[in-house]
């Protein structure tokens, strides 16, 4: 009686465990591995003649923009502490005349950017990889 009750449980234990809950969106989609959860990032957006940034992570981020074709010549890091800030949740228009080394004949442009980790004085440090973000002008 004891072993057929504790089967019992077991058998239960394991179709629980069996069933994964998903996220239902009506489109039809398998789920994908993070549910729908994506970290933040930098969201940039061409509208000619104005790019727009939009910080959606939990981070100050601090951005340079270069034209493609300087790309060879834009020193890594690009700015350390001296660049531009955006802080979480804001966004920033930046005219197509502000990317270094725009000109007339320019079509693309990249969005180099990182995070900065703020000490307990206040002061930013750049931290981890810079991203570089394409965009079509």
């Amino acid at each position: 009686m004891r072993t057929t009750a504790l089967y019992a449980i077991g058998v239960l234990a394991l179709s629980a465990c069996a069933q994964e809950s998903t996220i239902v969106d009506g489109s039809n989609n398998a789920p994908t591995p993070n549910q729908g959860i994506a970290a933040g990032t930098l969201v940039v957006n061409a509208v000619r003649p104005t790019l727009t940034l939009r910080n959606t992570t939990e981070f100050v981020v601090g951005y340079m923009i270069v034209d493609q074709d300087q790309m060879t010549i834009a020193l890594y890091p690009p700015c350390g502490t001296q660049c531009a800030k955006l802080v979480q949740g804001a966004e920033v228009r930046v005219p197509y005349t502000s990317v270094a080394g725009y000109t007339s004949a320019s079509t693309e442009a990249n969005v180099l950017w990182f995070t900065y980790a703020r000490a307990a004085d206040g002061t930013l440090t750049p931290q981890g990889p810079i991203q570089t973000t394409r965009v079509t002008l």
